[in-house]
């Protein structure tokens, strides 16, 4: 049996039977549905997110128009984009669970007119959004905080492996974990070639510091053994070149009313942060407050941060456009409680948005919920 089919059958026995559409005979797996299969290990994780899903089960006997968007999402786990797909089954979880924006109050993956959001801006006819909560008037969209470093890292890593004809080489990079991933997607092509030129197989060299980015260095798992990778770590500089990815998601950003960004932390996938709760707090809440702040002075356009601006439109007038971030923090992998949510929410409002948040509804029920309020931080 296939990692897949157990998990279609998890995903039948609780939504009902052909809920499940993937291949189940593809060995293909990740890490969710790989733990979820696993016969000894992963108890917790396994039991939360059984519960969850049969969370969100309830939820669609409730409001039915949500059973679409929700198996979508069940049955993307099982394909390359799975670590997306999770980040909106625990965005759904923790907003479904809670009256104001659950059944009947929501609409999944709702449709608008560009000229409503910034998509107009970059020459699109439509824009969505992941959930839309008419009676708030607020958008959300669900996002995983993704390591963009770390990513691009893996795919050089897996173009060397097959240039080389390997197929289970470890490499695992040391690398400052606050360092702007910008100059890694810039120099993507000349890390590869490095790689590939200097790193030979027959040799079999233990490390390899790069010349092309001082500060990044390669340990190499040519056998059995355990190998560490090091880095240094500064929340303050971790946001400050992390911010921009905010711009990637402008197309997003409503003209009439709230829109937040929702990320999701994951640890199996995403970005890299201390576990310690001050540094990890300083950090999302200097991710906001960059982008609230740092552009509202500056004639730079917007398109240098996201190229699919068309128009002249300013950065400073994007980043008004965004009314806050929310941070969702998944626990479901060490909870010992199924029964709860297992969700860690946080939040930062845009101080200078065309469409305010504090004081809102929508603000007031994440207080009542226990949300908190990373401006408070300091």
């Amino acid at each position: 049996m296939t990692n897949r089919s157990a998990f279609a059958s998890m995903v039948d026995r609780i939504f009902g039977s052909g809920s499940a559409t993937f291949d189940t005979s593809v060995a293909q797996s990740n890490d969710v549905i790989g733990a979820l299969a696993h016969p000894t290990e992963f108890t917790a994780f396994k039991d939360n997110f059984e519960a969850r899903l049969h969370r969100l089960k309830s939820a669609v006997e409730v409001d039915a128009s949500l059973r679409a968007e929700i198996l979508a999402a069940v049955n993307r786990l099982v394909d390359a984009g799975w670590d997306g797909a999770y980040a909106e089954l625990s965005a759904l979880d923790y907003f479904l669970a809670y009256p104001a924006t659950g059944p009947g109050q929501v609409l999944l993956d709702r449709t608008v007119p560009a000229q409503e959001t910034l998509a107009s801006e970059m020459g699109m006819q439509n824009a969505n959004h992941d959930l839309s909560f008419p009676f708030l008037g607020v958008s959300l969209d669900t996002k995983l905080l993704s390591d963009k470093t770390g990513e691009i890292l893996a795919g050089i890593f897996r173009e060397y492996r097959s240039t080389k004809g390997l197929k289970d080489l470890l490499i695992i990079p040391s690398y400052d974990l606050h360092s702007d991933f910008e100059q890694y997607k810039r120099n993507r092509k000349a890390l590869l070639d490095e790689l590939v030129n200097e790193v030979d197989t027959i040799v079999q060299p233990k490390t390899l510091a790069s010349t092309v980015l001082p500060g990044l260095s390669y340990s190499f798992a040519w056998s059995q053994g355990v190998y560490f990778g090091e880095g240094s770590y500064s929340p303050h500089e971790h946001a400050k070149h992390h911010h921009s990815l905010l711009f990637g998601h402008a197309k997003k950003f409503s003209r009439l009313e709230p829109t937040i960004i929702v990320f999701v932390i994951f640890p199996w996938s995403g970005e890299r942060t201390f576990p310690f709760d001050d540094t990890k707090r300083i950090f999302l809440r200097q991710f906001g407050r960059h982008f609230f702040n740092d552009y509202i002075e500056s004639d730079t356009p917007a398109s240098a941060f996201n190229k699919k601006f068309k128009s002249g439109i300013l950065a400073g007038d994007v980043t008004r456009h965004l009314s806050g971030v929310m941070f969702l923090e998944d626990n479901a992998i060490t909870s010992s409680n199924p029964g709860l949510l297992n969700v860690d929410a946080s939040y930062i409002w845009n101080p200078n948005a065309l469409q305010q948040l504090s004081g809102d509804a929508f603000d007031i029920a994440l207080q009542d919920r226990g949300a908190y309020d990373l401006s408070a931080f300091d």
